[in-house]
Order: structure tokens, then sequence, then C-alpha cells
């Protein structure tokens, strides 16, 4: 009995006009990449036995696919399988081949399979493969009748509907692929029927097929790629976001989530957010972000909180000190004085514009310390000059100390802005110049 017992071949067949080009690596046993050529070497010269050489082939064989030393593992595997002629040797060994693209060798494989195991399916599904990378289309439709003519599997079928494909017959393919799918509801399979109706301009009797794969069989990661695409170009939200969530479910990758959140974000439903977020506790950032958007404070000061308590990061407390403030209509003293504590515990270790700018706001218009406001402010301004919302608290800074012609300085340049507030300090601002003047 063999000692090398893989427990499938190294790959399942590739059905793709490229078929020698798509073999993925067999599985080793854990082997450690070390040179066993020089020691196989070696063993070859002090023993001479055919249960140490298949040992020794094997390692070789396995190790060189490792390495992608592709032309010495089939090499190798061949050595193999001329040792034991049994056919998973044979497809490794034809594998491998197909990688350096070594047509003499994969032919005298095939060869030596159809001499072993005679007119057998799987080597002629090979040998099918064999004469299309090689763009021996004849031949290789002399194969395929062969194989349509005994029992027809899936894979039989695909391959014919390459062929079919290659020789511009879509009708053909079209049907062979049906009946491929029907065998074997592969979503692989069916990208391939429905790459065929796009492009015959039949969306949605290519979306129909594609949509009830996913809903019997779940959302295959390339498959509803393509949906996804359909989706996004003919704006369709709501299917949209129920893939992302199929695809979220089945894959877990975060990119799926996101891209959902996104679409939730630009709806503005911030329910069914909240709700996907919950479920796959995702990311607490991101549900924190979703409450203050939906304006619920108060569910976002006591995730924030807990953030910090968890985290111990000082974005969190500053978000918290804003979301405090926002949740309460009356602003306390006692409010206030939580508020300030949070900030000045936060406020100078992030050193962030936003944090510097509304906690100088709070100072400011509350008349709690406008100098210390107006230093804050400052800082903001620093890292954002520009912005109007840091210079309109300057200003308002300005104003609460009677500078009335400083702030106007400031102001003057938006004396059209509508924003509600920003409208409201300019025409006080305005005022106070014209007390001044009387």
């Amino acid at each position: 009995m063999s000692r090398y017992h893989p427990t499938q071949p190294i790959v399942a067949l590739c059905i793709a006009l490229t078929f020698f080009a798509c073999a993925q690596k067999p599985k080793s046993e854990n082997l450690h990449p070390s040179a066993f050529a020089q020691e196989a070497k070696v063993v070859r010269v002090n023993v001479d036995n055919n249960a140490t050489r298949f040992e020794t082939y094997a390692i070789i064989a396995m190790d060189a696919y490792e390495r992608e030393d592709f032309a010495t593992a089939a090499a190798y595997f061949e050595k193999l399988y001329d040792l034991e002629p049994q056919k998973e040797y044979l497809i490794d060994a034809i594998k491998s081949a197909s990688m350096v693209k070594d047509f003499a060798r994969i032919r005298r494989l095939i060869e030596k399979g159809k001499g072993t195991f005679g007119d057998d399916k799987f080597i002629n599904r090979y040998l099918v493969a064999y004469y299309l990378d090689k763009g021996e289309i004849d031949k290789a439709a002399e194969v395929v009748k062969k194989l349509l003519q005994k029992n027809p599997g899936q894979k039989d079928y695909e391959l014919a509907a390459v062929l079919a494909k290659l020789k511009g017959e879509i009708p053909k393919a079209e049907s062979l692929l049906r009946k491929a799918y029907r065998l074997k509801h592969d979503p692989r399979i069916l990208l391939q029927l429905s790459e065929i109706l796009l492009k015959q301009n039949r969306l949605e009797e290519a979306i129909r097929l594609m949509e009830t794969h996913v809903r019997i069989y779940g959302c295959d990661k390339a498959l509803c790629g393509v949906l996804v695409k359909i989706y996004t170009q003919k704006q369709d939200l709501r299917a949209l976001a129920s893939l992302y969530k199929k695809l979220y479910a089945t894959t877990k990758d975060p990119l799926y989530a996101n891209a959902l959140l996104e679409l939730y974000s630009y709806e503005k439903n911030y329910d069914a957010a909240i709700a996907f977020l919950k479920k796959y506790h995702f990311d607490d950032e991101i549900l924190l972000d979703i409450y203050t958007a939906k304006q619920d404070y108060k569910k976002a000061y006591r995730l924030a909180m807990a953030l910090y308590q968890k985290r111990l990061d000082p974005r969190f407390l500053a978000k918290a000190a804003i979301l405090e403030y926002e949740s309460s209509p009356k602003k306390s003293k006692k409010l206030l004085t939580d508020v300030i504590d949070k900030f000045e515990k936060s406020v100078y270790q992030l050193d962030d514009p936003l944090y510097y700018n509304y906690y100088a706001y709070l100072l400011i218009d509350h008349d709690i310390d406008v100098a210390k406001g107006i230093d804050l402010v400052k800082k903001a301004l620093k890292k954002a000059p520009d912005s109007l919302y840091y210079i309109d608290t300057l200003a308002w800074g300005y104003y609460k100390e009677g500078r009335c012609d400083a702030a106007w300085k400031l102001m003057q340049p938006y004396e059209k802005e509508e924003e509600p507030e920003i409208r409201e300090h300019i025409e006080k601002i305005k005022q106070c110049l014209k007390e001044k003047k009387q």
C-alpha cells in the first residue's frame, strides 16, 4: 500500500481556456523549506529500494511545488507515477507541468495515463484542456464529442461550452452551460452563463438567474460581486443593501459592512444601520457616529463613556463632553462643570481643532472664561485658519469682550452668510457697532 495518500488531486479540474495556468498548490504536510533535493541524492546513492525512493520522490515533489519549482515537481510526480501508477500522481504531474507549459511532458503524461487507464473520462478531460491550451481546436472537438457521448457530467458540458464559445457558437455554449448548471448548481458555471446573457443584453434574465441562485444556495462572493455592479448601475439601493448584508454574513469581510453602512448613511436609514451594527457587533465607533447623526445624544453619550472607560482614549471623553452638553436642554451649572471637567482632561491631549473650538465656544457663550475661550479658538485657527465656524467663535469672543470692531473685521467678509447661528452673531455685532457710534 502506498504511503503517499493525497485525499484528493492537487486541484479540481479547471474548466477554462487557460486550463493549465490555473492549478493551485498541493497541500503539503507542513514540510520545512530545506534542500530536500540534495538530501535525496545521498539517499539514492546509499539505498536502492522502491519504498525509500518513493518517499524521497514524494518529499522532493511536494517541496518543489511549495517553492513553485514546477519543473522539478512535474519530474518527481512523474517518477512517483512510474513507481506506483495511481491516477492521483499522474494528475499532480500534469498540473505541475502545466504551470511551466511543458507541453511535451503533458502529452507524454496523458499518453501514459491512457496506456494505464484506457479511454478514461478523467484523462480525456485533461486531453481536451491540453488541446485547448495549445489552440488545437479541432482535436479538442474530437475528444469533446466522445465525452458527450458517454454519460456526460458537469465538467464535460463545461469543456464543451468553452469549445463552443471559441468557435463562436454562443447559443450552443449557453445550452451546454445550462445543462452543466442543472447537474451541479455551481456559481462559477452560472457566472459563465450570465456573462453570455449580459453580452446579449438579456439583463433581466441574468439577474433573475443569479438572484434565484443566491436565494437558494447563498451568496457566492464572485457571483454576488457581479450583482453588486448591476444593482449599482441600476441604482437599486434596496437590492444593493440586501446583497451587502448577505455578502457580509457569508464572508465577514468588513468591506461589505462598510459599504452597507455608507449606503444606510446616504439614505439616512439610521435605524437599519443601528440594527446591523448591534446584530454583528461590527464597530462601536461607527455605532457612536450613527447615534450622533440620528441626534440620539443620550445613547451616544452612554456609548462614548463606555468606550472611554474601556479604552481610555481621550477622543471618547471629548465626544462624551459634547454629547452630554447637546443632550441636556437645560444648561445647569452642574452640567457645565461636568462638561468642562471632561474637556480639561481630553482637549489638550488631543490637540484637535474641533474640540478646541467646541470647548472655546462653550466658555465664551456661557461667559465662563471668555479670555480662555479666545486662546483656545486661536489654537484651532492655527490648524484650520479658513474655518468659518472657528472664525465665528473668535469673533463671538471679541464681541463678548466688547471689541466689536475686531469682531466685525473678522465677520464682514461673511456678511451674507445664512447659517442661523452665525447670522445671529453677525446681527448682534453690527448692532454693537451702531450703539458705539451713537
